[in-house]
């Protein structure tokens, strides 16, 4: 387990699916019970002003935060407001506040999107991390940023206790697209978990090796034609094989 400011973190993440990607809620209980992880990105795409909680969803198929509860038991999970979607820091950070005073939880997976939502904006992003932090320093705000070394260190800088660093373009399953930059992202004092690109189990295999603490999942469990769960069993075996020297 990764330990962040004070939470045992699953080194494995993953989410349920994309604009494209529609995974009911049957799909999701699958997924969580083949994954075993205890990570649970709750999205807030679809929140806004009105701060309706039936906006709160894993995943696009309107399979709602409130009716997994009912579901399964989620006191032993780390729920990670998903703040996705995003294209500007402004509106990112409106989202995270809302989403915060909605529900409570305190860990947000930040990103801040170019237009195509396939790459990241970082400046736009590790300023809304700047903004939240100082708005209420107990957040624990985790950035999605390209594979770019000033990037990294700014987020740092501010403060994140962890950085989601993308291989590629999310979707693209183009694995990590340049090695060397991302194992000097790996040697700063954060830990790093792979977020975007991943295509095959050996995309895992190279981002440990380059010195990744953690790796998420989304869309290569839904491509290939297979069901997302047979899917996700291949990258949980990679996982345990490639982080388990780092086991806590």
């Amino acid at each position: 387990m990764l330990e962040i400011t004070g939470r045992a973190i699953s080194r494995l993440w993953h989410c349920f699916g994309t604009e494209r990607h529609r995974a009911p809620l049957d799909t999701v209980v699958g997924l969580l019970e083949v994954s075993g992880t205890n990570v649970l990105p709750i999205n807030t795409h679809r929140l806004d002003a009105s701060a309706e909680r039936t906006a709160l969803e894993l995943g696009f198929a309107g399979t709602t935060y409130d009716a997994l509860s009912a579901r399964l038991d989620l006191s032993g999970y780390v729920k990670m407001l998903n703040i996705n979607l995003r294209t500007t820091a402004a509106d990112a950070v409106v989202a995270a506040k809302i989403a915060f005073e909605l529900t409570g939880e305190r860990v947000l997976k930040l990103e801040v999107l170019a237009p195509n939502l396939r790459s990241s904006r970082d400046e736009e992003v590790v300023e809304a991390a700047k903004r939240l932090m100082r708005w209420e320093p107990s957040l624990v705000v985790l950035p999605l940023l390209s594979c770019q070394l000033d990037s990294a260190k700014a987020a740092a800088d501010v403060g994140c206790p962890l950085l989601r660093t993308m291989g590629s373009g999310i979707g693209s399953a183009g694995g990590i697209a340049d090695p060397a930059t991302f194992g000097r992202i790996c040697e700063l004092p954060v830990p790093v978990v792979l977020d975007g690109g991943v295509g095959q189990p050996a995309d895992l295999a190279l981002a440990a090796k380059l010195g990744a603490d953690g790796a998420l999942v989304n869309s290569v469990l839904f491509d290939d034609g297979r069901a997302p769960e047979v899917v996700m069993a291949e990258y949980v075996a990679q996982a345990r094989n490639c982080f388990v020297l780092t086991e806590a």
